[in-house]
């Protein structure tokens, strides 16, 4: 492809319901990649099976002969290492690794702002924007809400303009705010979770209208399942330690297990305080994103309401229950 329309492809290990999987491929696909490449951390995994079939999409099970009888133990290593893999292989300009709830927001298009970068340019930043719910919204869909952007300043500065509960986060999002990246292909590159590593200095710059949505746990349900699931890792399967952050939210759920739907809604659910602060300082997207219409173009017919994820993932660890219970900690 040209220079002046340079292709692109996502990489992401996945171990998560079909249609959350099934959202994450066809949007993406509608928004120009020119590879899906999907590891699937459980090799039996029927979402695999059912991708697998898909045009430019590449499914990688995650089996023995993959790992060649070394399966890393923590995920974050996994995902390190199909991410590189995916990178030596991949035959697009540019490749982006996320996981499975996160996806790109791109007015302008994907290819357009990729084609501003300069050749000596080895990565382009994606900054992150976090899905919240609104001040009394009752969500239906699993993508219901609003986003909202880090906050920049200090620590001190945060607390004072966030509250309280600006401890239980990270620049005033529950999960990552670092944000994650397009990484130049043939080059002397390893991915890494956010931000690619290399032996001499990288060149990289945020790249101009594109953000990343992350729903951070597609229900209440879900977000709090996963991190009750992180809790089950750290303490008894050797799991990588969370950042502060997270430990604070996971260790006020184990506080109060009857309180978890609290936790949740003080660092998920708007105040109309919290509401007009965002709004203030720049930092409350309002994106209209719906990949409902894409998903049914590719795959017919998928339940995207709130209580058949919440079903799905429940059904999902279950198919997972009999084998390493580290297969269970999604993206």
């Amino acid at each position: 492809m040209s220079i002046d329309a340079p292709s692109w492809a996502v990489v992401a290990t996945v171990d998560e319901p079909l249609a959350l999987v099934q959202a994450f491929v066809a949007w993406h696909l509608h928004l120009g990649a020119a590879q899906v490449m999907l590891y699937f951390d459980r090799p039996d995994d029927p979402a695999a099976s059912a991708l697998q079939t898909i045009a430019n999409v590449q499914v990688i099970r995650c089996d023995g002969a993959h790992w060649q009888g070394r399966r890393p133990a923590k995920h974050e290593v996994r995902q390190v290492h199909n991410a590189t893999q995916a990178y030596r292989a991949c035959t697009a300009d540019w490749l982006l690794h996320c996981d499975a709830d996160e996806y790109l927001w791109v007015p302008g298009g994907v290819s357009a702002a990729l084609a501003a970068m300069t050749s000596a340019m080895d990565c382009a930043i994606v900054p992150v924007a976090e899905r919240v719910y609104l001040p009394d919204m009752r969500a239906l869909s699993i993508f219901d809400g609003a986003f909202r952007r880090p906050f920049t300043g200090d620590a001190k500065a945060g607390q004072a303009l966030f509250g309280p509960d600006y401890a239980l986060t990270r620049g005033g999002l529950a999960g990552h705010a670092h944000g994650k990246a397009f990484t130049r292909t043939g080059r002397d590159l390893e991915i890494s979770i956010h931000r690619p590593k290399a032996k001499h200095a990288l060149e990289t710059t945020l790249i101009a209208g594109v953000e990343l949505l992350h729903f951070d746990g597609l229900t209440p349900q879900h977000w709090l399942r996963k991190l009750r699931l992180r809790a089950e890792m750290i303490a008894h399967h050797g799991g990588m330690a969370p950042s502060p952050h997270r430990q604070a939210q996971i260790d006020a759920i184990l506080a109060d297990p009857q309180g978890g739907m609290a936790v949740h809604d003080r660092v998920k659910r708007l105040t109309p305080d919290l509401a007009r602060i965002l709004t203030r300082e720049g930092l409350l997207l309002h994106a209209p994103f719906d990949p409902a219409p894409m998903i049914a173009d590719l795959f017919g017919a998928v339940d995207l309401s709130c209580a058949g994820l919440d079903a799905a993932t429940g059904r999902h660890e279950k198919g997972a229950a009999s084998g390493d219970p580290l297969n269970r900690l999604g993206g």
